[in-house]
Parts: C-alpha cells; sequence; structure tokens
C-alpha cells in the first residue's frame, strides 16, 4: 500500500493489544494517549507537519482517529486528512441506538466529527455485520461539507477485509482522495514555507505523506 500510493506507514499498537499486551489493560483513555504519542513523535522528534499526516481509523480505531482529528483542529494545528473505515458513531450505538451520547459510553465518534476541520474519506461495506453501514452515512451528515470528500461504499463488502475484486477500486479512490484533497495542500504549505514564514518543521520531511494508522 506505501509503495502504491507513494506515502510513509507509520503504524502502532494500543496499550492491551499486540507489542503492547503487557503495557496495560485496554481503554479508551490509553487508546487517545497511544494516538497522541504517535502524532507526538511524528512532528515533535521527525518534524512532519501536521498537515503531512493522514489519519487511518478502522472500527475500533476510528474512536482515536477521530479525536485526535477534532483536537489537532480546536488547537489550529489541523491534520492534513482523515481516512475512516467502517466507522461507528458510538461503542453503544452499535447495538443500542439512544439518541445521544450516554454515560459510560465509548469513543463518542458523532460528537468528534463536527469539530473536525480536514477531508475526511468514509470507506464501509455494505453488508457490515459488525457496524452497520448507516453508521458511516449517519457520521457523514455530522462532518461539515467542507470536509466532506466523496465516500467510497462498497456494495456487498463485509466488516473485516476488502474482496480482491474491489481492491483496484479501493487503491484508485484513496489515490483521489490524495491527490485531490491533500497533496495540494502540502504542496501550498511546502511552498509556504520556503518563503520564508518561519515553520518550524522540516520541509525536506514533506516530500512523501505520512500516515498514522490506528488499527
Amino acid at each position: 500500500l506505501s509503495k502504491m500510493l507513494g506515502v510513509n506507514i507509520f503504524a502502532y499498537d494500543y496499550t492491551g493489544y499486540g507489542l503492547a499486551t503487557d503495557q496495560g489493560d485496554p481503554s479508551e483513555d490509553y487508546c487517545f494517549a497511544d494516538i497522541s504519542a504517535a502524532f507526538s513523535y511524528l512532528t515533535s522528534v521527525l518534524q512532519i507537519p501536521p498537515s503531512s499526516i493522514i489519519l487511518y481509523g478502522r472500527s475500533l480505531g476510528s474512536g482515536p482517529s477521530c479525536y485526535l482529528a477534532a483536537r489537532t483542529a480546536d488547537e489550529g494545528n489541523a491534520v492534513g486528512g482523515l481516512i475512516l473505515h467502517a466507522p461507528f458513531l458510538s461503542v453503544y450505538r452499535i447495538v443500542l441506538e439512544s439518541g445521544c451520547t450516554l454515560p459510560g459510553d465509548r469513543f463518542p465518534n458523532v460528537d468528534f466529527a463536527p469539530n473536525i476541520r480536514c477531508p475526511v474519506l468514509f470507506i464501509h461495506g455494505t453488508k457490515d455485520s459488525i457496524v452497520p453501514f448507516n453508521h458511516s452515512e449517519r457520521l457523514l451528515a455530522t462532518v461539515l461539507e467542507p470536509y466532506r470528500a466523496d465516500p467510497v461504499f462498497i456494495k456487498g463488502m463485509g466488516h473485516n477485509n476488502v474482496h480482491a475484486s474491489v481492491r483496484p477500486l479501493f487503491i484508485d479512490r484513496l489515490r483521489k482522495y490524495l491527490d485531490r484533497h491533500v497533496v495540494p495542500n502540502v504542496r501550498a504549505e511546502r511552498s509556504s514555507s520556503m518563503g520564508g514564514n518561519g515553520n518550524k518543521y522540516d520541509t525536506r520531511r514533506t516530500k512523501n505523506l505520512a500516515r498514522l494508522v490506528a488499527r
């Protein structure tokens, strides 16, 4: 995928999962802390501008990704893009249509989405039996219109895989999203920083986009 799209990919494990199993028990707070630490490493250590970072959150990963996209927007340093693959409105709403965020609910993406200020691409299969397809449709409606990219709703696709038959479409739509919504902004920022506006990031590192993948 990195070679096909011409991007760098940064992936990590959540606390309590994978290589981080011994770091603590899984929790919403840890997930938010983990993606914040990854983002801080990319921007502070590697000196990659937020506008060159695209968050990719699939299923559970949509929670931390929506959180960080909204937080960076609130801080005036929005990320360059957000890709949500099979996202949910919130954890409780997967099994119970509450109509609001109830006490104890987790990852309330529907509450974060209106505050996001970067292009958002939704990907969802119409036959998803774990996270209902309409969650993406409803989340898309909560994103401010200027930041809505054309969604990729794939007929017959389920939750846990991208069928081989639709992979070319999948890659093509990701490429178009990058070319149309992200790359122009990265180039504009690079040109501006070369003009001597005191950008604190190393523009030599923005040749390739970095994708922060939350899985």
